[in-house]
């Protein structure tokens, strides 16, 4: 079991599916019709990167480990799937791609809004949240159809909620404005307090984990413990980071902004003293009558 990969035909159509359709969109069906620039080779490799992490997460025995023997495990591969396939995925779809995706322009124009980062923040968390109820968790483990539905949650909430960060439509405003600091702040705080939850508990969440034989050594309160820190520790540091790099960005952006209103300013004040300076030498070689 603990080296077991899981081939899951519904998965493993989901993942063909995912790849393929993105090499014929990007590829034959943007050549046929003229939909749009081709993505840069960075963005395909990001795209095939997050195919490849999701791959990892849902096939591999770390799938099987989280779904019968550790908790941690599971922490761990929803941790993949939202923090690290989701934005890669999301990064390497490419702008005009997204623009299909979102038809109307009420549709485009929502995810510009204010309330659309309240949203995402909000739908990311109830999600993950429902997930973890005890009744629905476990009936997650024990049925392959709920545990595949949960998975393809995650997933989505990971796109979701990475949405106001990488702002697809907008490339401009990509990771680089103030609110988007707020947001990391605020975003993942109920699952930062559900993984504290888990470290401090006296009891065991899911009974699951109490009857499964024990792997490496790892009690079932310790294997919570871990799964809790999992939760807390590396997505705030991770929140950090990303909080560092919007405001330098920020702050390069000010400065550009800056440098652009002195440039025009200075190229106005340039053009009217040649304007003056042309006034007065054309005074000056007027005939005198």
């Amino acid at each position: 079991m603990l080296t077991r990969w899981t081939f899951d035909p519904a998965v493993l159509a989901f993942l063909a599916l995912t790849l393929g359709g993105y090499l014929y969109v990007i590829g034959p069906l943007r050549t046929r019709y003229s939909l749009g620039e081709p993505p840069s080779r960075g963005r395909q490799a990001c795209f095939v990167a997050g195919w490849a992490v999701l791959a990892v997460s849902v096939i591999s025995p770390l799938d099987a480990i989280g779904r019968y023997y550790l908790f941690s495990a599971h922490t761990a591969q929803l941790l993949l799937l939202t923090t690290l396939a989701a934005p890669l995925l999301l990064f390497g779809i490419p702008e005009w791609v997204i623009w299909r995706l979102l038809p109307l322009r009420a549709l485009r124009n929502a995810t510009r809004g204010l309330l659309f980062p309240v949203f995402a923040a909000l739908t990311f968390n109830v999600v993950l949240l429902f997930w973890h109820i005890g009744s629905f968790y476990e009936a997650a483990l024990k049925n392959t159809g709920l545990h595949d539905l949960q998975n393809l949650s995650f997933l989505l909430a990971g796109l979701l909620t990475w949405w106001p960060l990488l702002t697809p439509l907008d490339r401009h405003t990509r990771m680089a404005t103030p609110l988007q600091m707020l947001y990391l702040a605020a975003e993942s705080l109920p699952l930062d307090i559900f993984g504290v939850a888990a470290i401090f508990s006296p009891a065991v969440f899911y009974p699951t984990y109490v009857h499964a034989p024990r792997v490496w050594g790892l009690s079932p309160m310790l294997d919570q413990q871990i799964a809790g820190a999992l939760l807390a520790v590396p997505g705030n540091i991770l929140d950090i980071v990303l909080m560092s790099v919007i405001f330098f960005a920020w702050i390069g952006h000010v400065e550009q902004a800056q440098r652009t209103r002195e440039r025009a300013e200075t190229e106005r004040e340039m053009a009217e003293m040649e304007a003056r300076v042309a006034a007065q030498e054309s005074g000056a070689t007027a005939p005198r009558e």
